[in-house]
């Protein structure tokens, strides 16, 4: 796939400065005010004052020129009507389906090899660790997310907005959910972008990755023990993507995770997803979800807020 990465998200914000000071506490750095960089993927979140919570930019990273001029044929060849507009390092066009403005920039890839080190656990008849303490206990520098690993938005269409990303830039569908959407990927991470079913193209929630659980657990704690309201759901365990994860909510309502250990798929041919069904759609252990996850309580103004625009 030309695709390899998630770059820059616009996020509208209802209250900048609160939300901007809440992302810096998450782990994030703000080089410039309002950007907000992971520590491999540079600056991914932009926050914007807005008069509703949401996405406002969607950001895609290639390797080059070439992969620029797929990226555009495919747009073109899926709808004739939609307007690409090409610059000498990135290709700018609405989504024929929701009208998200999408933005496919050259990028670099994610380094490599610049996680914590592995934690050496023991396990009944395996002993790795003597002597010491568990390595996620003594950390106690600052969890700092590797990268915004993936985003979940609504759609309007959910089957044709999987067929725009499947065939016209090129991503994966790594696990269907008939009647209600699917996970994609646009790199091995197993899914980057998740696609539901709703009235409009709000943003549920976007996913920074960090090293390992303890760093999911530090994170969430720290930025319960600063705002203990902020909590929305965790600590559990996707079925699906199979990553651990914690949910918190952000000054201006909108949600971000913590997720670790999450499945890489590098041939699609290979990956054999089980027929999810129950609660696993969502989890695989934890507490049940909160009906303000499934539904966000502001969902009704956002909805109505984005429909208006």
């Amino acid at each position: 796939m030309p695709l390899h990465r998630l770059t820059t998200m616009i996020v509208g914000v209802t209250d900048l400065d609160a939300t901007r000071d809440w992302y810096r506490e998450f782990g994030l750095d703000e080089p410039q005010p309002g950007r907000m960089a992971t520590r491999d993927g540079g600056i991914q979140l932009e926050l914007e004052q807005a008069p509703y919570r949401g996405l406002q930019s969607f950001g895609l990273g290639v390797d080059d020129t070439d992969d620029l001029d797929r990226i555009t044929a495919g747009v073109t060849a899926f709808d004739t009507g939609v307007t690409v507009t090409r610059h000498a390092d990135r290709v700018e066009f609405d989504d024929p389906i929701d009208h998200v403005p999408y933005v496919v920039s050259i990028a670099r890839r994610y380094p490599a090899d610049t996680a914590t080190p592995a934690a050496r656990r023991n396990r009944p008849a395996e002993v790795n660790r003597t002597d010491r303490p568990a390595e996620g206990v003594l950390r106690d520098e600052r969890v700092r997310p590797s990268n915004l690993t993936h985003l979940v938005r609504g759609t309007v269409d959910h089957e044709a907005s999987i067929r725009f990303h499947q065939q016209a830039l090129g991503f994966e569908l790594s696990d269907p959910l008939p009647g209600l959407g699917g996970f994609l990927r646009c790199s091995d991470w197993h899914h980057n972008l998740m696609l539901q079913q709703g009235p409009a193209p709000f943003l549920h929630h976007i996913a920074f990755e960090v090293d390992d659980v303890d760093e999911v657990g530090r994170g969430a704690t720290h930025m319960l023990e600063r705002d203990p309201a902020c909590h929305l759901w965790g600590l559990g365990r996707h079925a699906i993507g199979s990553n651990f994860f914690w949910y918190l909510r952000d000054p201006s309502g909108n949600y971000a995770e913590y997720a670790a250990d999450i499945d890489r798929v590098t041939e699609q041919a290979a990956y054999r997803p089980k027929d999810w069904s129950g609660h696993e759609g969502l989890y695989a252990w934890g507490d049940p979800p909160p009906t303000e996850f499934v539904i966000p309580p502001d969902i009704e103004d956002v909805v109505a807020a984005m429909l208006a625009h």
